[in-house]
C-alpha cells in the first residue's frame, strides 16, 4: 500500500484542490446559467457515452495487456503504439456511424424534447471532442502503468475546473457566445491531450512504434475477446452513470439537467478518494492477478474499503449536516434547492460504492472478468428502467432515485460474486466502528442549535466535525493507514519549524 498511499494522497490533494474551485463555481458561477452549464453536462455525457463504445475495449488493454508486453529495454514491444492505432480505428468507425449517432440521440431519445434544437445545434462539436477523449483516456491508463496519476490528473480533472467557469464568466459578461463557449471545451481537452503526450515523453515512455509481429495468435486471441467484453464493459458502465443526466436533459429540460449536474458536482467530491486510489490500484491488482497474489489483493481490497469510507463519510456528513445553509448561500437559491434530495441519494449510492472500493478492478482483471459485463449490463438496463418510472413522478430527484437503486443492486452483485469465488469480503470489525463513529457525530452535531449566518453555521458544523470524527477516527486507529500518513505528515511539518 506504500505506493498506493503516496500516489493516491498526491492524486487526493490535487482532487481537493479541483473540489474547492468546483464548489466555489457551483455556489457563485454555474447557477447562474444553468441551461449552459447544461449544454456543457449534456455534450460532456454524449460524448463519454460515445468515447467508451468507440474505443474497443483498449482502455481495458491499457492495464490489463501491460504485464505482457511490458519491456523498458524494447518500448514495451510496441504496445502504446498498439494502443494509439486502436484509438485511430476506433475514431474512424466513430465518423462512419455518425448518421446513425445523429438519430439515436436526436430523434429518439431528444425527439419531444424542449432542448432538441439547441443541442443539434452543436451535435457535430463531439467530432473533436470523442477524438480528444479517446486519446486523452488512452494515455491516461498507459500512464498508470508507470504509477504516475498527480500531473495526468491535473491536466483532465483540475484544468476543466478553472477553465470551465471562467468560460461561463466570459459568457455571463458577453465576452463569449454560446459557440465560443463550446469552442473553449474543445480547446481546453486539446490542452489536456496535448500535456498528457509532453508528460509520456519526459517520463521516457513516448513510444510510438508498433510491432505487431509480438502478438502472436494466442495473445491476439485473447487481446480480442477482451475488448469486446472491455467494449460492452465501458459502454454498459457508461450509460448506467451517465444516461440519468441525459434523461433529464431530455425528459424535463436542459435546464433542469443543468441543476441536476451542478448539484450532482456537490455529491461527486465524496467519490474524490475513490477515483484517487482506483487510478493507482488498478495496475496492481492487474499484476497481483498475474502472479496469483491473492493475499495481496484481500490487504488492497480491505484497506482500501475502510480508507474510503473513512474519508467518504466525513465529506458526507460534512456535506449533508450544512445542506440548507449551502442551498441559502447558492445563486438562485431556491431554484438549486430542487436538488437537496438529488445530493441525498447520489451521496448515499457513492458511499456504497466506496465501502465495496475496488471490486470492479478485481473482476475486471480476473479470469472472471465476463462478470463485470454481465452485472453492468443488468445495471445498465435498470438505470434505464428506473429513470423512465421515477423521472416522470420526481423530475430530477427522480434520477437520482434511479442511480441510488441500480448503482446499490450493481455492488451488492459484485460484493457477493467476489465473495462465492475469491472468498474476499472488503468488511472487517473497522467498518462496524466507522458506522457508530457517524452515528455519534451526526446525532449530536445535528443537535447543537447552531442558527448564525450560513457562511458561519457552515464553518461552526465542519470545525466541530474535524474534532468529533477526526478525533475518534484517530484514536480508535480505525484506518492505520490514515493514521500513519498523519503521523508523518505532523513530524514533517515539526521538522520544517525547526
Amino acid at each position: 500500500m506504500g505506493v498506493i498511499q503516496r500516489q493516491g494522497l498526491k492524486h487526493t490533494i490535487i482532487s481537493y484542490a479541483g473540489v474547492v474551485i468546483g464548489l466555489l463555481s457551483v455556489i457563485f458561477i454555474y447557477p447562474r446559467e444553468e441551461e449552459l452549464y447544461g449544454l456543457y453536462t449534456l455534450i460532456f455525457s454524449s460524448a463519454i457515452l460515445c468515447t467508451s463504445f468507440f474505443m474497443l475495449g483498449f482502455n481495458i488493454h491499457a492495464v490489463r495487456s501491460f504485464p505482457v508486453f511490458k519491456n523498458d529495454k524494447n518500448g514495451h514491444n510496441g504496445f502504446l503504439g498498439l494502443l494509439i492505432s486502436g484509438g485511430l480505428v476506433g475514431f474512424l468507425l466513430f465518423l462512419i456511424s455518425l448518421p446513425l449517432i445523429k438519430y439515436l440521440f436526436l430523434d429518439i431519445l431528444f425527439q419531444d424534447s424542449s432542448g432538441r434544437e439547441l443541442f443539434e445545434s452543436y451535435f457535430y462539436y463531439l467530432i473533436p471532442i470523442v477524438f480528444l477523449f479517446i486519446f486523452n483516456a488512452i494515455f491516461l491508463k498507459y500512464i498508470s502503468n508507470f504509477h504516475r496519476i498527480v500531473v495526468p490528473n491535473i491536466l483532465d480533472q483540475l484544468l476543466i475546473k478553472i477553465n470551465l467557469p471562467i468560460l461561463i464568466l466570459l459568457f455571463i459578461g458577453d465576452y463569449f457566445t454560446t459557440d465560443m463557449f463550446v469552442k473553449g471545451i474543445i480547446f481546453n481537452y486539446l490542452v489536456v491531450f496535448l500535456g498528457l503526450i509532453i508528460y509520456t515523453k519526459s517520463l521516457g515512455q513516448l513510444h510510438l512504434k508498433t510491432k505487431f509481429d509480438f502478438i502472436k495468435k494466442p495473445l491476439a486471441k485473447e487481446m480480442g475477446e477482451n475488448s469486446v467484453f472491455g467494449l460492452l464493459n465501458a459502454l454498459g458502465s457508461q450509460i448506467a452513470t451517465r444516461i440519468d443526466t441525459l434523461m433529464v436533459a431530455a425528459m424535463v429540460s436542459i435546464s433542469a439537467g443543468g441543476v441536476y449536474a451542478i448539484v450532482n458536482v456537490i455529491s461527486e467530491v465524496i467519490n474524490k478518494p475513490y477515483k484517487g486510489i482506483n487510478a493507482i490500484a488498478a495496475p496492481i491488482i492487474s499484476k497481483s492477478w498475474n502472479n496469483n497474489d491473492l493475499d495481496e489483493i484481500k490487504k488492497i481490497y480491505q484497506k482500501s474499503s475502510i480508507t474510503l469510507l473513512v474519508a467518504g463519510w466525513f465529506i458526507f456528513l460534512g456535506t449533508w449536516l450544512s445542506i440548507d445553509d449551502l442551498f441559502l448561500i447558492m445563486y438562485k437559491s431556491e431554484v438549486m434547492a430542487t436538488g437537496k434530495y438529488v445530493i441525498l441519494f447520489l451521496g448515499l449510492a457513492r458511499l456504497f460504492d466506496l465501502a465495496t472500493s475496488v471490486n470492479s478492478f478485481i473482476i475486471i482483471y480476473s479470469k472472471k472478468f465476463r462478470f463485470n459485463f454481465y452485472a453492468i449490463l443488468v445495471l445498465a438496463i435498470l438505470n434505464i428502467i428506473f429513470n423512465l418510472i421515477f423521472i416522470p413522478k420526481y423530475q430530477i430527484v427522480g434520477a437520482a432515485i434511479a442511480t441510488f437503486c441500480s448503482l446499490v443492486l450493481f455492488n451488492l452483485a459484485k460484493l457477493i460474486f467476489i465473495w462465492v469465488q475469491f472468498k474476499m469480503q472488503p468488511f472487517t470489525m473497522a467498518t462496524l466502528k466507522i458506522l457508530i463513529i457517524v452515528a455519534i457525530c451526526w446525532g449530536s452535531i445535528y443537535l447543537i442549535p447552531i442558527t448564525f449566518h450560513p457562511i458561519v453555521n457552515i464553518l461552526l458544523r465542519s470545525i466541530l466535525l474535524t474534532i468529533l470524527y477526526g478525533g475518534m477516527v484517530l484514536y480508535f486507529n480505525i484506518s492505520p493507514d490514515i493514521n500513519n500518513l498523519i503521523t508523518n505528515g505532523l513530524e514533517k511539518v515539526r521538522g520544517l519549524l525547526k
